[in-house]
């Protein structure tokens, strides 16, 4: 009963909540994800492209405006967290505050927790893609193509269920392709001269962690 009434009295709280309180809840969710009014802020160098990561399509996500999980049908690309935590990459703890408040992306500057409709009316819209961004780097366009051609959530996704199935051969295939996503990315950063940290920007995160976080598939890759 007493947990009921302290929740109920926070749901009130907030109702009547008209401006930030500084609490850090939101920032400690995660990073939000960017859209083409975020453009000017990569732009400027205030949100460098090695703080990002890309959630591909035919990956599975929350939303977090409806909740659940869901798949993506195209490109998020999001701000990564601290290392062990889920809060922004940009939080600072101890002081309560962002580090790139003035150049905080859009999802921020529309999060109230008070009233999300705003928030809500522009989380699916204008989404920020990698070759969006990458405007000017055609080379690295050409590597995504390169990656995703190989590494695309539709061959995943035959593939694992396949191998529910029992096919021998769609689990060897879910073995290729993890291993030709290492490998690619070993290439990326030993000859390509990639910095590591901008690899789960351009090609998403490593398809072994995928797999296993979002399908129960642990491959053993060489």
């Amino acid at each position: 009963m007493m947990a009921s009434n302290a929740k109920e009295e926070s749901s009130k709280a907030t109702r009547n909540q008209t401006a930030c309180r500084r609490c850090g809840e939101c920032c400690k969710r995660g990073g939000p994800a960017l859209h083409e009014p975020d453009m000017e802020f990569i732009r400027a160098g205030a949100i460098p492209l090695n703080c990002l990561y890309t959630i591909r399509p035919g990956e599975r996500a929350y939303d977090n405006v409806n909740g659940g999980l869901f798949q993506v049908t195209t490109d998020i690309v999001k701000i990564k967290s601290h290392e062990g935590s889920s809060a922004c990459v940009f939080y600072d703890d101890d002081e309560k505050a962002c580090r790139i408040y003035a150049h905080r992306p859009l999802e921020c500057r529309l999060q109230a927790c008070w009233d999300n409709s705003a928030l809500e009316g522009a989380y699916t819209g204008e989404r920020l893609s990698r070759k969006m961004i990458l405007e000017n780097s055609e080379w690295l366009r050409d590597m995504i193509d390169a990656h995703e051609a190989r590494c695309h959530f539709e061959f995943i996704h035959h593939y694992v269920e396949g191998r529910e199935a029992g096919d021998l051969a769609s689990a060897d295939e879910l073995t290729e392709i993890v291993n030709y996503d290492v490998h690619f990315r070993e290439i990326a950063v030993s000859k390509g001269n990639m910095p590591s940290d901008l690899l789960d920007f351009l090609l998403g995160r490593p398809l072994a962690k995928i797999l296993q976080d979002q399908f129960g598939v642990k491959i053993n890759h060489s």
